[in-house]
């Protein structure tokens, strides 16, 4: 994950925060903040979303699933991968246009995602769905545009890589969103108050954005539409191929409720929150590293090379031990989240989904490899496959299996995807080359730590077990990185 590769120039400039030798080292240190930060917002949900699954039930929780579900998607196209090709952009470029292209990127923003929130509406009353959906749709699309506002605001502190600010600022929502979740299921609110609760955390989480970097940029928008073509215009293969991409994760939560039952749809939605807050974690990692791996790809191919290689192996280190923990856990966390035995077919649910965070680790390292390349069209390609593959197993899977179908219908899609990433590099780029050596060794340390299941104790004690056997065999195997203990160990 260090820049400090053998070939690397130690005479780079020094004058960018992302060309200097203590970058690597700088977002080695931002990622543990992040996962920490993320894990302590993290527990603040678990302790909320148990209240409000029981509060809710299981198909006012599935409506609550559905109506995110498709806001997300809503996202997913106008978004369209503009915050990671803003943080290209200001890491690669010069300091000159950064001003104006943000200011534009927030215009863009705002055009995007009312129109496609409108359409979105449209679309969900012209279909005959429930009325809750339809209003939730709105609702919730409203939380959605402030905070696209909110995360275009925070393109110069990823890109300078202040990585302790964007986290706390992730943290902030997180607090606030379970804070007042905690607050309504008290008041014994209706499912629209808990639509409107993410329309409240953003606009604060957009104001203190805007505080932070009121003297970098201009927090007002701009609308210059020629520059919002020529932005496109360089970037409209990306912005699709991100859109679809994202699209293919949420293929079974949002076909689930008509290829089967809401039942069903209500033991999906319970395990998919947790792993979709999972899911989170292998993209704050890797894109805390992205701004390096940008500049990497316009000025140092070695450089690049080697910190790909690094992300790729920690990534692989971190979602085996993510799917052990949950595939040996998978009880209790079923037990919190949604209750036994109201939510009891949850368990092998979450199991098969749990499946999909290597991969997911994976998809984002060479997701975000292919755009450092300018890849754009190769994504697009990948990624719509992937969303071919995630509908035809949905359609075949889920009717005859229900939950579980959409589970395998994730896995199938994300194996998919990650496979498609690493041929369409190795194809087009085989200087970047990366290798898997790392493998056997997290063969042996998954092999013997998951030996602990066949020990008669609960649940929760063989997935600590497991994790302190599991991290023993790879540091005495030295598979993890050594870059990691240096960045992190006491500085003088």
């Amino acid at each position: 994950m260090s820049e400090a590769s053998p070939e690397h120039d130690p005479a780079a400039d020094l004058g960018d925060p992302l060309d200097s030798p203590e970058a690597g080292g700088r977002a080695i240190r931002g990622v543990a903040v992040r996962t920490s930060l993320f894990g302590a917002g993290l527990l603040l949900n678990l302790a909320a979303v148990p209240f409000m699954i029981r509060h809710l039930g299981p198909v006012d929780y599935g409506y609550y699933i559905t109506v995110s579900s498709i806001v997300f998607l809503v996202g997913a196209v106008t978004e369209a991968g503009l915050t990671n090709l803003g943080v290209r952009h200001w890491a690669a470029g010069d300091a000159e246009d950064r001003r104006e292209m943000v200011r534009n990127l927030i215009g863009l923003r705002l055009a995007l995602t009312l129109a496609g929130l409108l359409l979105a509406t449209g679309i969900a009353a012209l279909s005959g769905a429930p009325g809750i959906i339809v209003s939730g749709t709105f609702v919730y699309g409203l939380g959605l545009l402030v905070s696209m506002i909110a995360y275009t605001y925070a393109v110069p502190l990823s890109a300078q890589l202040r990585l302790g600010t964007t986290s706390s600022l992730d943290f902030m929502r997180q607090a606030l969103l379970a804070v007042g979740t905690l607050a309504l299921v008290a008041l014994g609110a209706t499912l629209m108050p808990f639509f409107a609760l993410w329309v409240v955390v953003s606009a604060i989480a957009v104001a203190a954005t805007a505080v932070l970097v009121r003297r970098e940029i201009s927090i007002r928008p701009a609308f210059d539409r020629r520059r919002w073509l020529e932005f496109l215009r360089q970037s409209i293969a990306y912005s699709i191929a991100a859109a679809v991409g994202l699209i293919y994760f949420r293929v079974a939560v949002v076909l689930i409720s008509s290829l089967s039952t809401d039942l069903e749809a209500g033991y999906y939605a319970a395990p998919f929150r947790i792993i979709e807050t999972a899911a989170n974690i292998p993209w704050l990692f890797v894109t805390s590293v992205f701004p390096i791996l940008a500049r990497a790809a316009t000025r140092d191919t070695a450089r690049l090379r080697y910190a790909v290689q690094r992300v790729t192996e920690v990534g692989l280190i971190a979602g085996v031990w993510m799917t052990l923990v949950l595939v040996v856990a998978a009880r209790p966390a079923v037990e919190l989240i949604g209750g036994l035995p109201e939510f009891a077919p949850s368990i092998p649910v979450l199991r098969l989904q749990a499946l999909t965070l290597v991969s997911t680790f994976l998809v984002a390292t060479w997701s975000l490899l292919l755009l450092s390349l300018h890849e754009h069209r190769t994504l697009l390609v990948t990624n719509a496959l992937a969303v071919v593959v995630a509908v035809i197993a949905a359609v075949v899977l889920i009717p005859p299996l229900g939950a579980e179908g959409g589970a395998l219908t994730t896995i199938a899609a994300e194996t998919f995807l990650a496979g498609a990433y690493i041929v369409a590099q190795r194809r087009s780029h085989p200087e970047v080359s990366i290798t898997l050596g790392v493998l056997p060794k997290l063969i042996l340390a998954a092999g013997l730590g998951s030996a602990i299941v066949l020990a008669p104790i609960p649940d929760l004690v063989q997935a600590v077990i497991l994790s302190i056997v599991y991290f023993a065999v790879l540091l005495a195997t030295r598979a993890v990185p050594f870059e990691v203990f240096s960045a992190l160990r006491p500085r003088v």
